[in-house]
């Protein structure tokens, strides 16, 4: 288990991110499963992240003997029940008393979490005008650059103004591709075009085309930072709501 977190694309290693994200778990009362493999399965949620960073609190079950197989498990798992899976893992747990009088599971915060996202991956609108990610394509005798609408860890939507170059056939490896990420530079990539999915046509006779492009043999450098990208960008959001 710990290699699989460690060495998965998914993994995400910044302790701030981690943070934030055992942080929203807390907030919205996401419901994870426990699961310490030899025998004991709870549906519990994430409490609070200490202030200090180094510990992270998890609600216990109301049965005292489930309580005390999990603090003496040698291994325990946790993965949220929902859309987006979070999953990480820990060596001990121990039981904690709270100032209100009650119990919760207290852990070190995880030096590693895997976070996926499902359903044809869950897509996250991207910003746009100046500040939108620009794309690079290689064509025939050129690079084309075209913004992004959306990204997911599976892959990208990106905008394509006038005609539509020959290479966007569905299926077709573009290799040489790259992304320009804010504060971290060029980030070099290959992507499978996965189709169109619209075409706007304006009134002084332009064409935008909106296609679907799914990464390709994605490294694990570039998908930290897609990952590191899509939680700032959900951080942002949610603080504006």
């Amino acid at each position: 288990m710990t290699h699989s977190i460690e060495d998965s694309p998914y993994a995400i290693h910044s302790h701030k991110e981690i943070i934030f994200i055992l942080d929203d778990m807390a907030k919205h009362k996401t419901l994870i499963t426990l699961d310490t493999h030899d025998g004991v399965v709870l549906v519990t949620s994430v409490l609070y992240v200490s202030g200090d960073g180094k510990y992270v609190c998890i609600d216990v079950a109301a049965d005292d003997s489930v309580n005390d197989r999990i603090v003496h498990s040698q291994h325990v798992s946790f993965v949220t029940q929902s859309d987006i899976k979070v999953r990480w893992y820990s060596t001990h747990l121990q039981l904690v008393a709270m100032p209100n009088g009650k119990y919760a599971f207290s852990m070190h915060v995880p030096s590693a979490i895997e976070r996926v996202q499902r359903r044809e991956y869950f897509r996250l609108d991207t910003l746009q005008g100046k500040h939108a990610l620009i794309c690079r394509i290689p064509t025939e005798g050129e690079i084309i650059e075209v913004p992004l609408f959306d990204m997911s860890v599976g892959g990208i939507g990106v905008t394509v103004r006038g005609e539509l170059p020959a290479i966007f056939v569905q299926g077709e490896i573009l290799e040489g591709c790259s992304i320009d990420f804010p504060e971290i530079g060029r980030v070099p990539i290959s992507l499978r075009v996965r189709g169109k999915w619209s075409t706007i046509s304006t009134l002084s006779g332009g064409h935008f085309h909106r296609i679907g492009l799914q990464f390709d043999n994605l490294g694990r450098g570039a998908s930290n930072v897609i990952q590191r990208y899509m939680v700032q960008l959900e951080a942002e959001k949610i603080s504006l709501t």
